[in-house]
């Protein structure tokens, strides 16, 4: 039997692999939010927890093998190094109840210790972008997810009112004639939601974009009740997804046909105009066979006309130019906001002059934060309405999607329609990068991580650090800063090699500081 010592370190090189490579892969997958038959054994998981629970709204494959996996690296890794502490302990003289502790313990600390590396290995590639060309879900949680966008201005005046479409542009080469600014309905159920749709409908917004992932199918089905009697009138387009989440390579002809189809019976309609690959990550994903020949039975049955893809994961332009690439696309829908994202411009242009795509902009408010917000309540005009003037400043741009889930939206967002970006929302922009330059940390960058000789997570750090001052969430902040393993106090005596790293200009080590002491003295 090997030496304990040789078996815990060769527990823990395991551990990082296993959590590295395939429990790392499983998690990023799961950010996906990919529905269950993306996983193996993921439909037979589903029932077997369905069975259990009842009908879930989300898949549990991929939280079952990534915890899973943790759970059999704990138990090998025990049961491995209490076996050599017995061995080694064998023909002791204090042997017997002694030994059998001796071995629990060190085999508990040791899985312990596994479970953690495993752990960190996923984390590192499936969140950070180690080992993924910098590619990553953490940055993207924290510009999109995590971040609660402000999306209602706080005052509401009387020259918002009956505000209407007062432009629109063509939809590539889908010829559709698409209202500027159009709805999107990721928060749309019940009959409040029907009525502002509806409300925005007859304003003359004449694109909704919906997903069965949405309210948990809630939305197509108050979407269809919306568009009744104008279904002629309306571009709908909605995604190849499950209400539990989104199809993975290899999902069958079938399958991808009986989503839409499932769609159409929510919606009640025949036909769908779009249908998007939903939040692809995955070049795979974009092209799989399947789905391309499911779009094609659908299309020929006049079940759907477009095909298109979604996108605002930490792999959209490499999913955007293999798009562009294979002709296939009619439509990309991708994140793109002021101030951020400086590829993208570059990557519309070319979808539009090689391949006539219609381009939707999404997730235009760029994380808007709420105490940054406050001051720019005495302009005339929100933050929301220049944020869109921004993007559709782009002639590239077809239109810009947008939640519309209060009934002040439809005239705060229509105000922004037909108007052109002038220097007022100009500055406006300018001076909410102003007030968030030097603090607020980008997403899709580490540029700095390299810098770091302390291997610090100098992003989560300035994240908490942004929870605490800007968010308001003081208790978030203190618990996730506490829960640190190596926090912001190694950065007073250090020679701070990662000044002059960050591409936005964040004075790292200062504000490094700064956080330590906030944290810290809260903390006491």
């Amino acid at each position: 039997m090997p030496r304990p010592r040789t078996v815990v370190l060769a527990a823990l090189a395991a551990a990082l692999l296993l959590g590295f490579f395939p429990i790392g892969g499983t998690l990023y997958k799961t950010a996906i939010d990919l529905d269950a038959p993306a996983f193996p054994a993921g439909a037979a998981i589903q029932r077997a927890a369905e069975a259990i629970q009842g009908p879930m709204g989300r898949s549990v494959a991929g939280p079952f093998w990534f915890f899973g996996g943790l759970i059999a690296i704990l138990l090998a890794s025990f049961l491995a190094v209490r076996a050599s502490v017995r061995a080694a302990d064998a023909g002791r003289l204090d042997g017997g109840r002694r030994g059998f502790l001796r071995g629990a313990g060190a085999g508990a600390l040791a899985a312990i210790a596994a479970t953690a590396t495993a752990g960190a290995g996923a984390w590192a590639r499936a969140m950070r972008g180690v080992g993924n060309e910098g590619r990553g879900w953490g940055p993207v949680f924290d510009e999109i997810f995590r971040v609660e966008v402000a999306k209602t201005h706080p005052s509401y005046p009387d020259a918002w009112k009956e505000a209407r479409v007062q432009a629109q542009r063509r939809l590539g080469r889908t010829g559709w004639p698409v209202s500027d600014i159009v709805v999107g309905a990721g928060r749309v159920s019940g009959e409040k939601g029907e009525a502002v749709v509806r409300l925005a409908l007859e304003r003359g917004v004449n694109y909704v974009d919906t997903s069965p992932d949405y309210s948990a199918a809630g939305s197509e089905e108050a979407i269809g009740r919306a568009i009744r009697g104008r279904r002629d009138d309306v571009f709908v387009a909605t995604k190849f997804c499950s209400p539990r989440g989104h199809m993975g390579p290899g999902t069958s002809v079938a399958e991808y046909m009986g989503l839409v189809e499932a769609s159409l019976r929510r919606l009640g309609t025949d036909r769908v105009d779009l249908v998007h690959v939903h939040s692809c990550d995955e070049v795979a994903r974009l092209l799989d066979p399947n789905m391309h020949e499911a779009f094609d039975r659908l299309r020929e049955q006049g079940k759907a006309r477009f095909l298109g893809f979604s996108s605002h994961t930490p792999n959209l332009v490499q999913v955007a130019e293999a798009a562009i690439e294979s002709g296939r696309f009619d439509v990309m829908m991708v994140a793109y906001h002021h101030g951020i994202w400086p590829t993208l411009p570059a990557v519309i242009e070319r979808a539009r002059r090689e391949r006539d795509m219609g381009v939707v902009a999404m997730k235009t408010l760029k994380g808007a934060r709420h105490r940054g917000l406050e001051s720019f309540q005495a302009h005339a005009d929100a933050y929301s309405q220049a944020a869109l003037k921004w993007s559709l400043s782009n002639p590239g741009v077809s239109c810009a999607v947008i939640s519309f889930f209060e009934f002040q939206h439809v005239d705060e967002y229509l105000r922004a329609s037909g108007q052109r970006l002038t220097e007022t929302d100009v500055a406006l922009l300018e001076e909410y990068d102003r007030q968030i330059a030097g603090s607020y940390c980008a997403p899709h960058c580490g540029a700095c991580l390299d810098h770091c000789p302390e291997q610090l997570a100098i992003h989560d750090v300035l994240r908490y650090r942004m929870y605490f001052e800007d968010y308001g969430n003081e208790k978030e902040a203190l618990r996730l800063y506490g829960a640190l393993a190596k926090n912001a106090s190694v950065c007073a005596s250090c020679s701070a090699p990662c000044l002059g790293s960050c591409p936005v200009g964040i004075p790292i080590q200062g504000r490094m500081r700064g956080a330590h002491e906030l944290l810290s003295l809260e903390l006491g």
